[in-house]
């Protein structure tokens, strides 16, 4: 049972870009009580406001003390542009408590795939938009092909891939799915493709580069489990070209599952991710602030920097031109952060 992942190597080079941090106001109060944030949410951009919807938290006690954990319908909203910052909200905007799903910017709003609940795992896929000034929610899009949580996906040349995941709340047993949604033809529905040659895997991060002679899905790490408590940390990545319609295994070591990723001018940015699975307590360390730089083409790491706040896991980056944006998550096990850090992309002067 590996409990631990691996170690990398650093091919140190200079960057074209750097990142400007800030951390934002955070999450409003709820019910006069102080936001405690949210972990496992859809998140991203309806027009230029931010969204945050579902996810989980621990309101009264932490896990180690037998709190039960909280399944959220909540919509937060802020408009990026407005200069102001501040949070509206609508209490029971999702129609369920829903979280651990996969979130898919598209032009017009975020799409929702999948998620869960504490009892079971859903197959449903709905879309946030705005409408007359008001947010609203579709149904009309085609159902995955099962019940999925804890999976990941990614939006590349016009279709959706979802990997990996787990069907059940009663067995928890991660898989090795791996579907596609060709948005010019989504009334086909999801397809099922070849799956990589690795294990099976939730709580991976996905990415798509979708330019370049590197362009591609790309999985990396999370971790295999199964309902008899077998865990395994994962650190492989894989690359799927769609043109070719198969897998790569990719060069390095991967220690980020749970963390997010993001494109940037054909290299992976890693930010955070679960290296050690240890016991919650309030003495935990907490988990991975590091930010990686991954070359795809050259199949090395070449940047990596300690950032200075308790970067979360189990969380989307949401991008607006050229800013992104981690939406709250989890910085310890069962201790979310009501925080939202903006990462603004800046060119370097030479």
């Amino acid at each position: 049972m590996n409990l631990t992942a691996g170690t990398y190597k650093i091919d140190n080079r200079t960057l074209p870009w750097q990142i400007k941090w800030n951390s934002l106001r955070s999450l409003p109060q709820l019910s006069n009580k102080e936001n405690k944030g949210v972990a496992a949410v859809f998140s991203g951009f309806v027009g230029s406001e931010l969204i945050i919807a579902g996810g989980t938290n621990f309101l009264d006690k932490m896990p180690w003390e037998g709190g039960k954990k909280n399944w959220e319908r909540v919509l937060y909203c802020v408009d990026i542009d407005s200069g102001e910052f501040q949070w509206k909200m609508i209490p029971d905007f999702l129609p369920v408590p829903v979280a651990y799903g996969v979130s898919i910017q598209l032009e017009q709003g975020v799409l929702c795939i999948g998620g869960c609940d504490a009892d079971r795992c859903f197959d449903e896929v709905f879309f946030i938009y705005k409408e007359n000034g008001m947010f609203r929610l579709s149904n009309d899009w085609p159902s995955l092909p099962v019940p999925l949580a804890n999976a990941t996906g990614a939006l590349l040349d016009n279709k959706i891939y979802i990997a990996g995941g787990q069907e059940e709340m009663i067995e928890e047993n991660a898989t090795n799915h791996f579907f596609v949604l060709d948005l010019d033809n989504k009334d086909k529905g999801w397809t099922v493709l070849p799956a990589w040659d690795g294990s099976a895997r939730g709580y991976a991060v996905g990415v798509a580069i979708n330019k370049g002679k590197n362009a591609g899905f790309y999985l990396f790490s999370g971790r295999d489990y199964r309902s008899s408590g077998y865990v395994e940390i994962l650190t492989d990545g894989h690359m799927f070209d769609p043109v070719l319609n198969s897998w790569t295994q990719l060069q390095g070591t991967f220690s980020v599952m749970g963390g997010t990723a993001f494109a940037q001018t054909g290299d992976v940015v890693f930010l955070g991710g679960v290296t050690k699975l240890l016991p919650g307590s309030y003495h935990h360390p907490g988990f991975d602030n590091i930010l990686r730089v991954y070359d795809p083409v050259a199949g090395v790491f070449v940047y990596e920097e300690i950032l200075s706040f308790p970067v979360p896991v189990t969380t989307n980056i949401a991008k607006w031109k050229n800013n992104f944006y981690i939406t709250s998550g989890e910085i310890k096990p069962g201790m979310r952060t009501p925080s939202i850090y903006r990462g603004r992309i800046l060119p370097v002067r030479k």
